[in-house]
């Protein structure tokens, strides 16, 4: 939980931002950054954090980066001062984990006090604050985090976090990434050859080919053919700083990704949990049985009992109607007719708890075969616009240890606004 209080507020020269600087309590600990607000409104805009580099400030690295120039108003910036000494601690799993929830906790913040735009929301970092942009990005993953604009910030792992693939991509979800390097930076760690490594991670992540579009300002390239966009300024002459064309390039680069719905589709379940949702369930839960997958090789096995749950939660990440305004799953019965119940929770607050049976094709769960299970929920019977962070399969039957309800789950996805707007399924026939 977070709690907040205003220090100061000045406005800049020409109107276009007010600052604040802003406490927060994040992991336990006081956390402070300036927040810089368009005076034309935030509501709707996206949401850029800005990293500063190991001893600095966030009020320095608004300075040394003027991404609020760059944007003209179409942003909210977030400028954090590090926890302590100065330096944000990439360089252990603990600082990455307490950053992700500081992140999470401003986001959710600012959707709530502002109404940011949080299916688009960026990072930029200066050194090891681009190292920890980078190790965000990979935490957090695409969709959550839109884009990165690293400026000389490297990319390892901590504690097996993530790993290289066979092809020299890393395993983790990046987000559309920029890095801007100068080719005369020998600085250990940062080097521009280190630079040159991670650039050749990320073509490979995202299966760019080789080919390369420029990117104004020149020198800078996008490259062709990658899945989520890959950038690369490499500076002539320039050692280990910010380049003068930095934050135009990252701003127009952050333009570059779109508008409000990333993607289509944002899997919750495919022979594994996906995209950083996490286990919340309360009873007998098999995720990886192979005995009956829908597709792929496992799906999800539920033996219930005793109002026990199967729970897919992702934290102090906030989903909501405007980016994913429906959840799809396959289900297949054991016995046939089996009693469920479906939820959507925030922390231990229940919003919508109806039956499932009624989103269920054909009415009813049916014994050994698949059936899919389509929710709109802001639609009847759930009539719910908010947001959420954990959809919860309960067992309504209240039955004994001894003769449990047993279901299979599999290929559960939320479905973005695009492919939820379908017209094939616009006039609710199907």
């Amino acid at each position: 939980m977070y709690s907040m209080l205003l220090i100061a507020a000045t406005t800049l020269a020409g109107g276009d931002y007010q600052t604040t600087t802003r406490n927060i309590q994040s992991s336990g600990q006081a956390r402070s950054f300036v927040l810089a607000t368009p005076t034309s409104g935030a509501a709707g805009k996206p949401l850029v954090f800005s990293l500063h580099g190991d001893g600095g400030n966030g009020a320095g690295m608004r300075a040394a980066l003027p991404l609020e120039a760059a944007a003209a108003g179409a942003a909210v910036f977030v400028y954090p001062n590090a926890a302590s000494n100065n330096t944000f601690e990439y360089f252990t799993s603990i600082g990455r984990t307490r950053e992700v929830q500081f992140v999470r906790d401003v986001v959710n913040l600012l959707q709530a006090e502002l109404n940011i735009d949080r299916n688009r929301v960026f990072l930029s970092g200066f050194s090891g604050g681009g190292t920890m942009a980078n190790a965000l990005g990979c935490r957090m993953g695409f969709p959550e985090i839109r884009g990165l604009a690293v400026n000389a910030g490297s990319l390892y792992p901590i504690d097996n976090d993530f790993t290289y693939t066979g092809n020299g991509g890393v395993s983790c979800a990046m987000p559309a990434t920029m890095l801007l390097w100068g080719e005369s930076d020998n600085t250990p760690g940062v080097s521009y050859a280190t630079g040159v490594s991670i650039r050749n991670n990320l073509t490979a992540t995202q299966a760019c080919t080789a080919a390369t579009t420029a990117f104004a300002p020149s020198p800078c390239v996008t490259y062709n053919g990658c899945q989520r966009d890959v950038g690369w300024c490499s500076i002539p002459g320039m050692g280990h700083s910010i380049w003068a064309q930095a934050a135009t390039a990252s701003w127009a680069f952050f333009n570059r990704q779109g508008g409000a719905t990333p993607q289509a589709t944002q899997d919750i379940y495919i022979d594994a949990l996906a995209n950083n949702w996490e286990n919340f369930s309360w009873g007998v839960v098999d995720f990886s049985n192979t005995s009956a997958p829908h597709s792929g090789s496992s799906a999800i096995r539920f033996s219930a009992h005793s109002f026990q749950g199967l729970s897919f939660a992702k934290p102090g990440a906030a989903i909501g109607a405007a980016q994913f305004p429906e959840i799809r799953f396959q289900i297949r019965g054991n016995a046939g007719g089996e009693n469920f119940n479906v939820s959507l929770q925030t922390g231990n607050t229940l919003h919508v708890n109806v039956p499932l049976a009624q989103f269920v094709a054909g009415g009813a769960i049916a014994a050994g075969s698949y059936r899919e299970v389509r929710i709109r929920y802001a639609q009847p019977p759930m009539s719910y616009s908010g947001t959420f962070e954990r959809i919860n399969i309960q067992d309504n039957s209240g039955a004994a240890p001894g003769a449990p309800q047993i279901v299979f789950v599999d290929s559960v996805a939320l479905i973005g606004s695009t492919a939820a707007a379908d017209p094939v399924f616009a006039s609710g026939f199907e």
